[in-house]
């Protein structure tokens, strides 16, 4: 995995900073971020300023104003052509059908399975997490999974599994509680305690830390529709502009873009119904991501995924390994031992009672005072 320094990526995200909301007013552009530079359809292992738009035009049909530079600072610049959006709109009615293991109904609940608000057909449950102040536990996922309107309210079912994979009422396993929607897509939900929920997915792998996403990082994801499939991270620092229907386009932050591996070849790492499963660095086993949307267009897919702990932050949630640990039990100080109060003087014990040679010598001693005294 090709590696940069924090100074080099210090100085990469400054520039990138400096130019990003002048670029995404730009007509045309979809999305900017830090990745890797890409030549003729091969990834090379440069750091680069990315700009990603709807549409490549020849340099001789662009303006002086409409050209990006070769580079910036030192830093090359990449134009990539590339569309991102939702792979299911709230209350779209296309989804691609789940796997029969991914819209069971479970009893305890694993993650990477069919989860929704009723209002939408189905996502996918992607981590159990912890209310950063009580402790109660949490189960993660998309804004336009777990709330998917603008009309959302706290207190709304959550169905294991989603209505689009036969969930109902009974399937209630927990009520919305908090949700955002800019700078990023997601909501958690409050356990009503009728099922529990465990930390690993419907595959066995575990997900209960989380850590900082890195460019060339090897990923992998459990979700409701594409079920586990592995990635890397070729971008980060991403923000770009999601059309969310009736709650209108929304600029997502923090954004990590991942694609198929090398030599995967024509494949779909993620589709409609994945959005809110986790991506999780396969090295440490720590997620990295939650996943919202994706490239639209053909395979292969590039994913988009908020980065994680952003998102944990704002929810006020902690990941499993997050929580902390309960204080040891102190060793109890013992009680001071206090001197017992001094007795009543009837309570004295008599004194000893005299030997028989000594109440002989007390009698001879007496018979002699009497004799000469």
């Amino acid at each position: 995995m090709t590696t940069f320094s924090p100074e080099q990526m210090a100085q990469a995200t400054a520039v990138l900073n400096s130019v990003r909301d002048d670029w995404l007013a730009r007509e045309g552009v979809t999305a900017v971020d830090l990745g890797f530079k890409w030549s003729q359809g091969l990834m090379t292992g440069k750091l680069s300023i990315r700009v990603h738009v709807s549409q490549k035009r020849p340099e001789a049909e662009l303006t002086e104003t409409e050209l990006f530079p070769e580079q910036l600072e030192g830093i090359p610049v990449d134009v990539i052509q590339a569309e991102y959006g939702l792979q299911l709109l709230p209350g779209g009615s296309q989804l691609e059908a789940a796997p029969e293991a991914r819209k069971a109904r479970y009893d305890p609940i694993p993650l990477g399975v069919s989860a929704g608000n009723p209002r939408i057909t189905a996502g996918t449950l992607g981590a159990k997490v912890y209310d950063a102040a009580t402790l109660a536990p949490m189960a993660l996922s998309n804004w336009h999974v777990f709330a998917g309107s603008p009309a959302a309210a706290v207190g709304e079912p959550i169905w294991q599994p989603g209505a689009l994979d036969g969930g109902n009422s009974g399937d209630t396993f927990a009520t919305l509680s908090r949700f955002e929607l800019g700078p990023y897509d997601a909501a958690v939900a409050q356990l009503t305690n009728s099922r529990d929920l465990v930390a690993e997915t419907v595959d066995k792998d575990a997900a209960e830390d989380v850590t900082t996403p890195i460019l060339g990082m090897l990923v992998w994801k459990s979700g409701r529709t594409t079920e586990r499939t592995q990635g890397f991270i070729d971008g980060i620092k991403m923000t770009t502009a999601i059309n969310y229907g009736a709650a209108g386009v929304r600029a997502i932050q923090d954004v990590v873009r991942i694609v198929p591996r090398s030599g995967a070849g024509n494949v779909e790492i993620s589709m409609g119904g994945d959005s809110g499963s986790v991506w999780v660095d396969e090295g440490s086993g720590k997620a990295i991501g939650l996943h919202f949307a994706g490239e639209v267009g053909n395979a292969p897919e590039h994913a988009l995924a908020c980065e994680l702990q952003p998102v944990l932050s704002r929810l006020n949630v902690l990941m499993p390994a997050q929580r902390p640990s309960d204080p040891p039990n102190p060793t109890p100080t013992p009680d001071p031992i206090e001197p017992p109060p001094p007795p009543d003087d009837d309570t004295f014990p008599p004194p000893p009672r005299p030997n028989l040679f000594q109440r002989l010598w007390h009698s001879l001693r007496s018979f002699w005072r009497n004799l000469f005294g």
